[in-house]
């Protein structure tokens, strides 16, 4: 199954190949191979984040980074499909799962095509706050990038099942919950952080002193 439209630049140019895969079966391997390129790839752009404070905060942003898809997932997910049950989609939960997967392999590889930027900037001694600000950006392009995919496949897959069973899932659910995965994804970044940190000891986890909003806003103030 695993063949040449699974391959990184497949996963770019062989959308109708992979979503006729997701339709005719319940496909495991894809979500295997969906989680590795996940891990691997938003593990190299996390190290590069880290890196700014020490080696250690550098493995510990690799870990991080793939954390922050997989704990959003898990929390957004039911909010779609279930709802989209309710509303008449016809999608079962594997198929929900695997384009959403799919959606953040796109972001993590385009995440990991940014690390050379990323090293190039460190190397350059910027500011902490111009490095915060480069990252948030790179994240919302490549979010952004993901979530189009979402868009484009979920209605594929959603039109192509509708035509055979009838019904399908409204598009404003699916507008929604990627306005709130967004959100979410947001704010736990900022619970997950420090990714970067710009304190000589190392920090785990985030004081909770702001969201990730208000701490944006901070950055942006200098």
């Amino acid at each position: 199954m695993l063949s040449a439209k699974n391959s990184l630049d497949g996963l770019f140019n062989n959308s109708t190949e992979l979503c006729d895969s997701i339709i005719e079966k319940d496909d495991v391997n894809l979500l295997f191979h969906f989680t590795k390129i996940i891990v691997a790839t938003g593990a190299m752009y996390g190290f590069t984040m880290g890196l700014y404070n020490s080696v250690l905060q550098a493995f510990i942003s690799a870990i991080k980074v793939p954390s922050l898809f997989f704990v959003t997932l898990i929390i957004c997910i039911p909010t779609l499909h279930f709802m989209g049950l309710f509303l008449g989609s016809k999608l079962r939960f594997i198929q929900s799962a695997t384009i959403l997967l799919w959606a953040i392999a796109i972001t993590s590889i385009l995440l990991a095509a940014f690390a050379p930027i990323s090293l190039f900037f460190l190397m350059s001694h910027s500011s902490y706050n111009f490095i915060m600000l480069m990252h948030v950006v790179v994240f919302a392009i490549c979010g952004f990038a993901g979530l189009r995919y979402v868009k484009k496949n979920f209605h594929y897959v959603s039109s192509i099942i509708q035509s055979e069973q009838g019904s399908g899932t409204s598009r404003w659910i699916l507008f929604v919950w990627m306005l709130l995965y967004m959100f979410v994804g947001c704010q736990m970044a900022y619970i997950l952080s420090p990714f970067v940190g710009n304190q000589s000891s190392l920090q785990w986890i985030s004081s909770g002193e702001f969201n990730f909003f208000t701490y944006v806003l901070k950055l942006m103030m200098g």
